[in-house]
């Protein structure tokens, strides 16, 4: 509105203080005027004195320097590549990227009040209302502040939030239902009131000196026009409903050349939004008659999971209760990958061994559970004999987007084939490929590149040089093991 402060000023409005006429008869006189808007130029003039005011300045030094730490963190959400959208790697392992955004949208929240609430601590160019001597001047009306007039106003409050809103990415995992709101401009745009380039707010910051940057603001304001009086914008709210992604899982399991008329020791299973790989310990000691302990494992959690998605939490307790029946009435010991897509689109997977579940998205790997080994090949496991938990495996929470395809795998899987080799066989399918093809591919190169001596992979690069593994000692030669691999795809 016209009130008192900088704004009013500045745009024509009422000085609420009042000063001591120096002569009583001009005194007199400009009381008896009603009070006049300032002109375009007055109005000029007084955004040069803005440029010359030291305490404003530096306080709109320190606004800025906040919005630029919002800008730092928002850029590193929307510039980092596509495969990075549902977090980042960290100490902790990969997380999502919520926390960035919330501390992101504080930062702006708190510039944009700090933009607004500036101006209200500074007057420029105030035209104080002379104190009649003898009698009351009879109250004036206000008069309201004229859109137009306003412009410069309105578009410094708003800047902040403007200019940062693109920065955000919209939330995807929190809520069933999200709003936007679309204006729809209903007149000539040549009714707008524009901000040119050569305007007077290159005044306020047009040189960069040492003690504050360069920001010119004319520059920044012509990205939002502000509407003119005679403006109207009818304002439709669209509803914009999420939705919970469709899973295509299928498991391929082959095992080792010599364990064939058995089955091998890798198991796997899948059901609702929860899939898992279990595989088995060669090295375990085993008595006869009794079932296979990776066996065990994948029926008991097939049949706890149900169809929902699980989280981390609910995951580890049912691979516990697994684990304990397991100890009762099976043998030998297994390594264990279990993961599950959420109905918000999130997949949380807990690992405890050196199986591993990837989530690729364009061609590239976007996150990745973490091995968990006591030494070169003696993983984490579960077994009677074992210390080892599932409370005591790794964890990966990632969001999961239209197109991603998830690869969990043993170490049949990964000993020979790199992460960068199964992105290769992913990407040699199309897009309506079904994931049972995909996981079947997976299994039989693994298969290939075991037999393979010549082989460079990423269990002969490690073995290179060790004791014990003379067969290595080039760095060359594939490692045959059971292979099993499950792949899901998101759409």
């Amino acid at each position: 509105g016209g009130g008192g402060g900088f704004f009013g000023s500045l745009f024509g409005g009422k000085e609420t203080a009042s000063a001591e006429a120096s002569e009583p008869a001009a005194a007199a006189a400009a009381a008896a005027e009603p009070e006049k808007k300032k002109s375009k130029k007055e109005q000029l003039a007084d955004l040069s004195e803005i440029a010359n005011n030291d305490d404003f300045l530096s306080e709109l030094d320190s606004v800025i320097a906040e919005a630029e730490e919002a800008i730092a963190i928002a850029e590193k959400v929307e510039e980092s590549p596509p495969k990075n959208k549902g977090g980042f790697f960290s100490n902790l392992g990969f997380v999502s990227g919520k926390e960035a955004i919330e501390e992101a949208e504080t930062l702006i929240e708190d510039a944009e009040k700090r933009t607004s609430n500036i101006f209200s601590r500074f007057s420029f160019g105030a035209r104080a209302s002379p104190k009649p001597i003898e009698t009351e001047p009879e109250p004036v009306a206000e008069e309201p502040v004229e859109p137009e007039e306003s412009m410069w106003v309105e578009s410094l409050k708003g800047l902040f939030s403007k200019s940062f809103a693109s920065f955000i990415p919209p939330a995807t995992t929190e809520a069933a239902e999200t709003k936007k709101v679309v204006a729809v401009d209903e007149t000539p745009k040549e009714k707008k009131a524009k901000a040119s380039e050569g305007d007077f707010l290159d005044v306020i910051w047009g040189a960069e000196t040492s003690a504050r940057p360069t920001l010119n603001i004319a520059e920044m304001m012509k990205a939002f026009q502000v509407e003119s009086k005679d403006d109207t914008a009818k304002v439709e709210e669209v509803s914009e409903e999420f939705r919970t992604l469709s899973l295509d899982v299928a498991l391929s399991v082959k095992p080792h050349p010599e364990k064939v008329s058995w089955g091998g020791e890798d198991a796997g299973f899948s059901v609702g939004r929860t899939f898992g790989v279990f595989d088995g310990v060669s090295g375990a000691e085993k008595e006869k008659g009794k079932k296979l302990y990776s066996r065990s494992l994948a029926d008991s959690m097939k049949k706890s999971s149900g169809k929902n998605g699980l989280s981390v939490k609910e995951i580890t307790d049912s691979m516990t209760t697994a684990k304990e029946l397991a100890d009762d009435v099976a043998t030998g010991a297994s390594t264990a990958v279990v993961a599950s897509i959420g109905e918000d689109n999130v997949m949380r997977a807990l690992n405890l061994g050196d199986s591993v579940c990837l989530v690729l998205r364009d061609g590239a790997v976007a996150a990745r559970t973490r091995e968990i080994v006591h030494y070169f090949d003696c993983p984490y496991q579960l077994g009677d004999d074992s210390p080892d938990r599932p409370r005591d495996g790794t964890t990966l929470q990632s969001e999961i987007f239209q197109g991603d395809i998830i690869v969990a795998g043993s170490d049949g899987v990964f000993d020979n084939l790199s992460d960068a080799d199964v992105c290769e066989i992913v990407s040699s399918f199309g897009p309506r490929s079904k994931s049972g093809a995909i996981a079947k591919k997976i299994v039989e190169r693994s298969r290939t590149v075991s037999l393979d001596p010549m082989a460079v992979t990423p269990y002969s690069t490690v073995a290179k040089g060790r004791p014990g593994y003379g067969a290595y000692k080039n760095g060359r030669g594939g490692k045959v093991d059971d292979v099993s691999c499950i792949v899901v795809k998101a759409s």
